[in-house]
């Protein structure tokens, strides 16, 4: 029995493209994606509003404590964190110098949401009760 080869190609190339059009519609329909995040400020942060903020970094800190100024996020969109250098008992950086990175984190608004990013790791957590405008 002899095959038309144009029509098993096609058959073939039918075969790839199927699934390959199902998966890439699903990567679109993604909800609630970044695209749809602007950076943002913060508008007047109480005590409460702030000791959120610093709440949520700990908990991505794996519970350290942050302190962070009275006025984070007011005049910029990102904060960046380093952990303090380890010291030898002169209170002199090991080695002159240290190695820990800065972690940086941002401040984000879908309209609506204050969103808070972790930008190491790609995580947002949507913060109640703090009002964002566009930076």
């Amino acid at each position: 029995m002899a095959l038309n080869k144009p029509l098993m190609i096609k058959a073939v190339i039918g075969l790839v493209a199927i699934p390959l059009a199902f998966a890439s519609g699903c990567a679109t329909t993604a909800p609630n994606q970044e695209i749809d995040l602007v950076e943002a400020y913060a508008s007047n942060l109480n005590l409460a509003q702030k000791q959120q903020i610093e709440s949520k970094i700990s908990s991505w800190f794996g519970g350290l404590k942050i302190t962070l100024a009275d006025d984070v996020f007011s005049e910029s969109s990102q904060v960046s964190i380093e952990r303090k250098a380890h010291m030898d008992e002169r209170r002199l950086p090991i080695e002159g110098r240290h190695n820990n990175p800065a972690f940086t984190f941002t401040l984000l608004t879908d309209g609506k949401h204050c969103i808070l990013r972790n930008n190491q790791t790609g995580e947002t957590e949507t913060l109640s009760g703090i009002t964002c405008r566009l930076k």
